[in-house]
């Protein structure tokens, strides 16, 4: 079979074969996202890595997670230990542990409000971050922080504590006590 090759096909190989290679294409940018805003902003101290927006830490709604608003979720440890939580609905939860008989004269439960300070009588006042059915939180120890990670389950929610500073972990169960019943 004879070929005959145009020149300017081999024109079109020379100049090929001595110019640049060709670079990829340029991938279109990606569409532009729908910048979020903040569902509230407060002032809260005692997170490690909060989401943070012009200098104040973002809360997100817990509005449908299942959570309870009108009562604490208690954790009774031994003897006459409680370890209570309060979440509220604008994205935060107030979390304190302490000794509570019946007929003590402070309730522990008085001690979680809304815009409590973080630090004082082991006290603390986070964001919390809501991904799917997961709940998060990290609260400051003296020593270090310890990371919550749970889930509602009904009437109650379970948290995977894990201290940062001592490698220990442990699930916790906290059971919901409405407002107004008597207790411990």
């Amino acid at each position: 079979m004879n070929m005959r090759i145009s020149p300017v096909l081999i024109a079109a190989l020379a100049v090929a074969s001595c110019s640049q290679p060709a670079s990829a294409p340029t991938p279109a940018p990606p569409p532009e996202q729908p910048k979020v805003q903040p569902e509230v902003a407060d002032h809260a101290t005692d997170t490690a890595q909060p989401a943070v927006a012009n200098g104040q830490v973002v809360l997100r709604s817990l509005g449908g997670s299942g959570l309870k608003f009108n009562g604490v979720y208690d954790s009774h440890g031994t003897g006459d230990i409680h370890y209570i939580m309060r979440f509220f609905e604008r994205g935060n939860v107030a979390l304190v542990a302490g000794r509570q008989r019946t007929g003590d004269r402070v309730d522990l439960r008085d001690l979680l409000k809304q815009d409590a300070k973080s630090g004082k009588d082991n006290l603390h006042n986070v964001p919390v971050e809501r991904r799917g059915d997961s709940l998060f939180f990290t609260t400051m120890a003296t020593r270090g922080e310890i990371l919550y990670s749970g889930v509602v389950a009904g009437d109650s929610v379970r948290f995977l504590k894990h201290s940062r500073v001592t490698g220990k972990k442990a699930v916790v169960s906290y059971g919901f006590v409405p407002d107004g019943s008597k207790w411990p």
